[in-house]
């Protein structure tokens, strides 16, 4: 096989992921909880190569992102004896960069790529340890439907991988809305908000406490398909999170004005009987949680707004 291509969705988390205990094999903090999207994809080719190169929709990319490859490439081939480089064209149907989980498909279309390419025959559970390496939230992306990461204990990262629990057609009528309020790459990378987080806020611990309580309730509300509860759990979690950055050193804030609006937007709906929550990651682009009975109620709200640049409906993959 001369090259290999794949595809991945982004998930977005229910439960959040934010914080290492271990930077190098990429180990989170606390366990988390997302779901995978249909409308969000990446689609990765790769073939060997004199050197690693990276694309990504059609450009071809150096600096941070192509250094973050060549690390990832170089844990890859330490851990399976592989001596060979590798093109990596990578194109997301998403903005990149901008708080919508794009590292996430793109390091799990590319984990499911080497292996293809390979020939490792690794299975889903392997699979998602790889991407992990690459970033966390990867680790999520190998599967579709509803997913936990697995924290682990273990130094050397054997227990901390991903697991599905539901697949999509356990709850076919819910829903994520992406609201695009800016598809330029944020100013803080995740990388870096998390390492400042972590060091820094006064409240994190206490977030890192609550949220891997909240995690079973999640399981449950998703398990009994109950809108309210899902959504309740992923805002608290999402605003805690968000209160966390917050009171780091220096504060960091994700959000701007036309996030608050949409925010702001969804608590107005609920007043008036519409199941709608938000969730929203390191980046002000704001995703809401609903189902297809309220789906038109909330894109109707959303025409109202000013200053939207996209609005993708998903399913979950």
């Amino acid at each position: 096989m001369n090259y290999a291509t794949t595809k991945a969705c982004a998930n977005i988390a229910l439960i959040k992921y934010w914080g290492k205990r271990n930077e190098d094999l990429m180990l989170p903090t606390k366990s988390s909880l997302s779901v995978s999207l249909e409308a969000l994809s990446t689609l990765t080719k790769i073939r060997f190569s004199d050197a690693d190169s990276l694309l990504i929709n059609g450009i071809n990319v150096e600096g941070y992102a192509l250094a973050k490859l060549i690390k990832f490439l170089n844990k890859f081939r330490q851990k399976f004896g592989i001596n060979k480089y590798f093109t990596v064209d990578s194109s997301n149907n998403f903005p990149t960069a901008a708080g919508l989980a794009s590292s996430s498909s793109a390091f799990a279309a590319l984990a499911q790529a080497l292996n293809d390419l390979c020939a490792l025959n690794l299975d889903k559970k392997e699979l998602s340890m790889v991407a992990r390496l690459g970033s966390g939230s990867a680790s999520r992306s190998v599967y579709g439907g509803f997913v936990v990461w697995h924290k682990g204990s273990m130094d050397d990262g054997s227990d901390c991988f991903a697991k599905q629990l539901f697949d999509a057609g356990h709850w076919p009528e819910f829903r994520i809305i992406v609201v695009v309020v800016q598809s330029a790459q944020k100013k803080i990378s995740s990388s870096n908000g998390m390492q400042i987080t972590v060091a820094t806020s006064k409240s994190y611990t206490d977030w890192i406490m609550r949220s891997e309580l909240r995690l079973n309730d999640m399981i449950e509300a998703i398990r009994q398909k109950n809108i309210e509860s899902v959504g309740t759990l992923a805002e608290l979690d999402c605003l805690e999170m968000h209160q966390a950055m917050q009171d780091s050193t220096p504060a960091i804030n994700y959000f701007n004005d036309k996030t608050v609006a949409v925010m702001d937007m969804v608590k107005f709906l609920r007043e008036f009987g519409i199941q709608c929550y938000f969730t929203i990651d390191a980046g002000p682009n704001v995703k809401i949680i609903t189902d297809a009975s309220n789906q038109e109620s909330v894109l109707d709200k959303l025409k109202t707004i000013d200053g939207i640049e996209q609005i993708i409906v998903s399913k979950i993959a």
